[in-house]
């Protein structure tokens, strides 16, 4: 993925702030700003549609809505080029907010007659707002019918609100980010050619743990006893003893909980998987399942998984798709979307199964973690040998 300077990357999260009331005065909230969510975008050849976001500072206390005028590059029309949901009026769109909403979107779709060049682009901007939304400075929004490479902005990343909700993957080259909630899936499996390895959702603070059998309606809460107390993260107390029952946080896909799926069927054996936590204050309990996964006939993989008290199970099939590094699985809802394709994103925010130091090596979980995409590098560089603002394209050479 070609990348340039990024300026800045800038992640808020929404706090939650409990405000007494005061025999006086109560102190009043500061503006709630209606913004875009970055400066520009561009919209590739292959994209039919795109949605643009536009961020609250905190969820809107009541209905409201925001007028946003459209000007393009002479020669691309509405209804002949383009269309927006909902629709523009008179070069105009009125966009509701509703009441508790922290983000409006808008859609813009190409139609089938369409006809852009490589310059071609509209130009979106907030032009009022009614109470309680203030228009914020980032009120300006630029759409290019064409891929974009950034030479630099800064982008708020939507992490889900004080319970760090979301894991968010930035593409940095495109100013976008895709936000996604980190319950939503369970397991992830390795699409390429070479291997056959499956994640834990580290967002989750899942483990798991391997146990003598192949045959799932054979397993019971017997084979569990101590599981409780082993495999965990625990945070007060964390011990080495449960480490090789989480995926090793740098990426090392042959130090991941689950072993390598075999192609003999009979090797891959049974996982007690511990789902971790969900989003919330306290996370609440995911519960535990045991799996098992083998190589299908197709060239992909097959999860069976059931509850451990279950004497049947359910499968899943997911193929390999190449687009992808991995495909992901819920055990509620099955193949799901998580991360976008493996050349669409290059930085991801997230709560995080990491490990530390307790006297010896310690799984333990932190927030606020930054992870990079297998086809990324990064390097550090000390501002006291060149401060940011001042760093170039030249600078690079050389960098290790």
């Amino acid at each position: 993925m070609r990348l340039k300077l990024i300026q800045g990357l800038m992640f808020a999260m929404a706090g939650l702030t409990v405000v007494p009331a005061c025999r006086k005065k109560d102190v009043p909230l500061p503006d709630n700003l209606v913004q875009f969510e970055a400066p520009e975008q561009g919209m590739a050849v292959n994209e039919t549609t795109k949605t643009i976001k536009l961020k609250l500072s905190r969820a809107a206390s009541a209905s409201s809505f925001v007028t946003i005028s459209i000007n393009g590059t002479n020669g691309v029309d509405y209804t002949t080029d383009y269309t927006t949901t909902p629709a523009a009026v008179a070069g105009k769109i009125e966009l509701d907010v509703l009441s508790g909403a922290s983000e409006a979107t808008f859609t813009v779709t190409k139609t089938s007659n369409g006809v852009f060049y490589g310059d071609d682009n509209l130009v979106f901007k907030v032009i009022s707002s009614t109470t309680p939304l203030i228009i914020g400075p980032a009120n300006e929004f630029k759409l290019n019918f064409s891929e974009i490479i950034s030479t630099g902005s800064s982008i708020v990343g939507d992490g889900g609100g004080a319970t760090y909700g979301n894991k968010v993957f930035f593409d940095l080259s495109a100013n976008s980010q895709t936000p996604v909630l980190r319950t939503k899936w369970d397991l992830g499996f390795y699409t390429g050619a070479d291997d056959w390895r499956v994640i834990l959702n580290s967002s989750t603070a899942m483990m798991a743990k391997q146990i003598a059998k192949t045959d799932l309606a054979t397993v019971t809460a017997a084979d569990t006893l101590g599981f409780s107390a082993d495999v965990i993260f625990n945070q007060t107390a964390p011990s080495p003893t449960a480490l090789p029952y989480i995926d090793y946080p740098n990426g090392d896909l042959t130090k991941t909980a689950i072993a390598s799926v075999a192609s003999t069927a009979s090797d891959n054996k049974v996982y007690i998987v511990n789902r971790g936590t969900g989003v919330g204050s306290p996370a609440p309990a995911r519960g535990w399942k045991k799996i098992r996964i083998i190589r299908n006939a197709s060239g992909g993989y097959t999860l069976q998984h059931a509850d451990i008290a279950a004497t049947t199970f359910s499968s899943i099939d997911i193929p390999k798709d190449a687009s992808y590094f991995f495909k992901y699985v819920s055990f509620e809802n099955g193949a799901v979307d998580v991360e976008p394709t493996a050349k669409k994103w290059d930085l991801a925010w997230t709560f995080f199964s990491n490990t530390t130091n307790f006297g010896s090596e310690v799984p333990y979980t932190f927030q606020d973690i930054i992870l990079q995409n297998r086809n990324v590098q990064a390097v550090k560089v000390m501002t006291a040998t060149k401060t940011f603002a001042d760093f170039g394209e030249a600078d690079l050479a050389g960098l290790t």
